[in-house]
């Protein structure tokens, strides 16, 4: 058996505090003398600071110790950690975004840009993003869909369907001895979104292999890794096979080009072969073990499919993607 007691008074005598512990055996007694004064302190004071606009200078600077926006950007990779781009793609992106936009917003073209790259590299909420620069949630939200709006149009024509000839230049040695008139590697991805407001778009949009609401994208990349093919989004519904014949791409192809895909995309192969062109798959599984040409063959697709996976992964390092909600895409 273990005895315990403690004892704690107030008011002592002495002017400094007191702790005493004694213990014999298995027993323990502690003691505690706390004077009047020990408990009579100050809060330390704090200086104000401020992010926001000084209310006496009308320049979009911000004036905080720890963050001034694109001014507190020293290094690179400062700016990748937090956008996931380079100075030169920062600059080029700047440079198609409009001088009026000044007019709009207190905030400078910088830090315009800045705002709506952070919103993208990092996903933080509207909130977050309005303490960073100090002005109302609402002018964030105002500030990424406008530049979201310009860029999306600016940019738009950077995805462009390259030429055979451009391919077959341009084509890496580990496609020349397999896949020599290979002209894309396709995939769709899906993104996850807040749950839609109405039935009929919450049975359009709910993927079963994801179990949740996504949108889906087809995507098709070059062999040198560009991308040369991006469709209009689809409802997480919607079968790999069904967007790839619905969106456009199969018009795109000409005699003798080589698609190469994975196992999702059988329904495709009756549309290629269409456009006389030629659907590369891994062989699919029958009798519970493939032969050792079969093997081969996913070997050798896989090998280079793995072109269109890392782009998926890249895509994927951009937050903002972890899970689109309802009020960034209105």
């Amino acid at each position: 058996m273990i005895n315990k007691s403690t004892q704690v008074a107030f008011d002592g005598i002495e002017n400094y505090f007191v702790f005493n512990c004694e213990y014999e055996g298995n027993n323990a007694a502690t003691q505690v003398t706390i004077p009047n004064n020990f408990m009579e302190f100050n809060k330390p004071k704090t200086e104000d600071k401020s992010c926001g606009i000084e209310s006496s200078n009308n320049n979009s600077c911000l004036s905080c110790n720890t963050f001034h926006g694109f001014q507190s950007i020293e290094s690179e990779q400062s700016l990748k950690d937090i956008t996931g781009i380079t100075f030169k793609i920062f600059d080029f992106l700047l440079s198609l975004i409009p001088n009026n936009i000044n007019s709009q917003t207190i905030l400078s073209k910088e830090n315009y840009l800045l705002i709506f790259l952070m919103k993208l590299k990092l996903g933080l909420t509207y909130s977050a993003l309005s303490v960073f620069f100090k002005i109302h949630r609402t002018t964030v939200s105002r500030v990424f869909l406008e530049c979201l709006h310009i860029l999306s149009k600016k940019c738009k024509n950077l995805i462009f369907w390259p030429s055979k000839d451009t391919i077959l230049d341009t084509l890496p040695v580990v496609f020349k001895k397999n896949y020599p008139n290979c002209r894309c590697i396709i995939d769709c991805s899906e993104i996850r979104v807040e749950q839609p407001k109405t039935i009929k778009q919450r049975v359009y949009m709910y993927s079963h292999y994801k179990g949740c609401y996504t949108v889906k994208v087809l995507v098709a990349i070059t062999p040198n890794g560009m991308v040369s093919f991006l469709s209009k989004a689809y409802g997480g519904r919607s079968s790999d096979s069904f967007i790839t014949n619905d969106c456009g791409f199969l018009d795109k192809l000409e005699i003798g080009d080589e698609v190469l895909a994975d196992k999702g995309f059988p329904g495709i192969k009756s549309g290629i072969e269409g456009q006389n062109s030629i659907l590369v798959m891994p062989p699919i599984l029958h009798n519970r073990r493939f032969s050792e040409e079969e093997l081969l063959k996913t070997y050798n697709v896989a090998s280079v499919r793995i072109h269109v996976e890392r782009f998926f992964a890249r895509l994927k390092l951009f937050n903002v993607f972890n899970k689109i909600t309802i009020n960034t895409h209105r």
